[in-house]
């Protein structure tokens, strides 16, 4: 019996976490060069993706810049700068980042006062990951 109340615990949480991810309301549509089309903003995609391949960027069709795969852009974050979320998280109180809460870490993350140096440029990486990957979201709801 508790084998079976176990396992269903751990169904129901991975049920949540999989009904926790937000919808993609501005997907990746075309490419993000600088002065062409539409395209707004000056972000310099090669910086992103010398960092990580996951970190490619394009743009929506607003011209916004945004991750071309923002979930897989989103678990590169969290596996590779995990550092800088975890000062962001100790410095201002936060609950674990998630996909509910990452205004406050975009907020935050330039911010940071304390940690090392490299755990403060992470949390400075943080907030510029956030502020690109928002664009893919609605976040006026």
């Amino acid at each position: 019996m508790k084998k079976i109340l176990i396992l269903l615990s751990i169904f129901l949480m991975l049920l949540v976490m999989v009904g926790c991810k937000p919808t993609i309301d501005n997907p990746y549509t075309q490419e993000y060069v600088v002065g062409q089309g539409n395209i707004v903003g000056e972000v310099d995609v090669e910086y992103f993706i010398k960092l990580d391949e996951r970190f490619a960027i394009g743009a929506a069709k607003n011209g916004m810049a945004v991750f071309k795969n923002p979930f897989e852009a989103y678990q590169a974050l969290i596996e590779k700068y995990a550092a800088g979320i975890a000062v962001i998280k100790r410095e201002f109180l936060l609950s674990k980042l998630s996909y509910k809460n990452y205004q406050d870490y975009k907020t935050y993350g330039w911010q940071v006062t304390i940690g090392t140096e490299e755990e403060k440029e992470q949390a400075k990486f943080v907030s510029k990951f956030l502020d690109i990957y928002e664009n893919s979201f609605n976040t006026e709801n």
